[in-house]
């Protein structure tokens, strides 16, 4: 399994992708799912550098955010010092008590914790989560590509804002997506990471105890899927 240098490395270049629309639009889908009402309280499960989260606070929700990595979560203290973090792993046992939050976001996490314990990490948000509260999860399905992720992102560049603005995003997004995309290359190598058939997200939810799991969408430039739940 990578080390934590190797997502030290990928976290300083990862914000990258805040210039990418499939990305923006990605985010969004994941907070219009969510439904998010003022004063809710949000676990995002595998919260990174923060980007999720801080739309979910920006919409009125009370966000947590959990990540094993201490890089990762200083760089979200860094745009949010008065945010709510907490250094955990997902392959265990989670630090709240049962029904604690209102709903739980999860996005391009599942993928890292190794095939046989997907389910009980699921079934571990499940007992966090509040009776009639809702998970959103999106995951990389299997056989993924980060190509189609950036050319869909420069098409919508180009129709959106011209050829000049694209030309100039692309020439300050050069150096840190090549570093992704090498970084990409060992992700998808990573024997031990499990990236999801099309309907297999939806049926680990299902597994897990969640009830009315939506039918699963392509987000993310078709790139990845996303499935909501209740508990």
């Amino acid at each position: 399994m990578l080390d934590s240098n190797f997502w030290k490395r990928y976290f300083k270049v990862y914000d990258v992708l805040n210039l990418l629309i499939p990305y923006q639009e990605l985010l969004y889908a994941i907070c219009d799912e969510l439904d998010i009402k003022k004063g809710e309280k949000f676990l995002e499960a595998g919260c990174g550098t923060g980007n999720l989260a801080l739309k979910i606070k920006k919409r009125g929700g009370a966000v947590v955010g959990l990540d094993n990595s201490r890089e990762a979560l200083d760089i979200y203290r860094k745009k949010d010092p008065e945010a709510k973090l907490v250094l955990a792993d997902l392959r265990g046992k989670l630090p709240f008590p049962d029904n604690y939050f209102d709903k739980i976001a999860s996005n391009n996490t599942l993928y890292i914790i190794p095939k046989e314990k997907q389910l009980d990490t699921l079934k571990e948000l499940y007992r966090i989560l509040k009776p009639g509260g809702k998970i959103v999860m999106v995951n990389l399905k299997k056989g993924w590509r980060s190509g189609k992720i950036y050319i869909s992102g420069i098409k919508k560049n180009l129709k959106k804002e011209g050829v000049y603005s694209t030309f100039l995003k692309i020439i300050k997004m050069i150096i840190p997506t090549i570093k992704v995309f090498y970084y990409n290359y060992f992700i998808k190598k990573e024997t031990q990471y499990y990236f999801c058939d099309f309907n297999e997200q939806k049926e680990l939810l299902e597994r897990a105890g969640f009830r009315e799991v939506s039918e699963t969408k392509l987000v993310y430039a078709n790139e990845a899927i996303l499935n909501s739940a209740f508990k």
